[in-house]
């Protein structure tokens, strides 16, 4: 559902006239993303009330907000994203949704994050996958706080300086196909499948995965699997690619396709996961490509 300009208004009071105007002017613009490149990360807090309006509860009724500070100083919205009809799993919480969107748009570390409503377990667990998760500053509802702080005795081995979810190096893939089948075209969707599940963060399963929405308005949103050392709290690349959709000004346009990009040998396979998931909210069918290594 499109934000209307009076929840605008309303998320924005806290911003003065100036920054206000900014920002509404950046959430109209075609090409918004979920990210806002030239906002100062000291008024981040601001703008807790304006992610929340991208939170879709249908369940739940309760909505969070997030935003991330890139280390580029651009900020980054998050919310949390509930479906109907499917296990209360497939929902993203707000934080991971934060993390995700500034991945998406190639931030390799995060130097602070605001949220809404104190982060849960499941959260604390996900983030712990950012190689810098010990100098992480964590903001909600007036404090700072460590992950260390609120994870004391954390499950499995902290990530090192790049080889974390947000500056893991790309693998070098390719559509697996019998010779001498064609290649995808650089401006396909089996192509930016591939490009996305490059870019996986998959340390666990080493299943790389990407995945690719286009909407009927001719935008294209893709995701990529990140994965968690206590697995459940790992995100598949079709929820990352719809949390980007969320996040953006095609919210409500319709889904026309999707594309799975996976290893031909992987271990897992999120394919009936997301035909779930997106059942709910499109009738369009998944094509999969399979990929092997270069």
């Amino acid at each position: 559902m499109a934000l209307t300009k009076q929840q605008l208004d309303i998320a924005l009071t806290g911003l003065d006239a100036a920054s206000a105007e900014a920002v509404h002017a950046a959430l109209i613009g075609e090409t918004f993303s979920g990210g806002l490149p030239n906002f100062p990360p000291a008024q981040a807090a601001l703008l807790l009330s304006l992610a929340a309006c991208f939170s879709v509860h249908p369940i739940s009724g309760f909505s969070v907000g997030a935003v991330a500070v890139g280390g580029s100083g651009a900020l980054y919205l998050g919310a949390n994203l509930e479906f109907q009809g499917v296990p209360l799993n497939a929902t993203l919480h707000a934080e991971q949704s934060a993390v995700l969107n500034a991945w998406m748009h190639d931030e390799s570390e995060l130097t602070e994050l605001y949220v809404s409503e104190t982060p849960c377990g499941h959260c604390r667990q996900f983030l712990r996958e950012l190689s810098n998760s010990e100098t992480l500053q964590i903001h909600v509802r007036g404090q700072t706080l460590t992950l260390e702080e609120l994870l004391p005795h954390a499950f499995g081995e902290r990530r090192a300086r790049g080889h974390g979810l947000l500056d893991t190096r790309p693998a070098a893939l390719e559509a697996a196909r019998p010779e001498p089948g064609p290649e995808p075209g650089p401006d396909t969707n089996q192509q930016r499948a591939i490009n996305a599940a490059q870019r996986s963060y998959v340390p666990y399963s080493r299943s790389s995965e990407g995945f690719v929405i286009e909407c009927i308005n001719g935008r294209f949103f893709s995701g990529r699997a990140a994965e968690c050392a206590a697995f459940n709290p790992s995100v598949p690349g079709f929820l990352a690619a719809l949390n980007q959709r969320n996040l953006s000004g095609s919210r409500s346009a319709a889904i026309s396709s999707c594309t799975q990009a996976k290893l031909a040998t992987a271990i897992n396979n999120p394919l009936l996961f997301a035909r779930a998931v997106l059942g709910s909210v499109s009738e369009s069918e998944i094509d999969v490509v399979q990929m092997e290594a270069r």
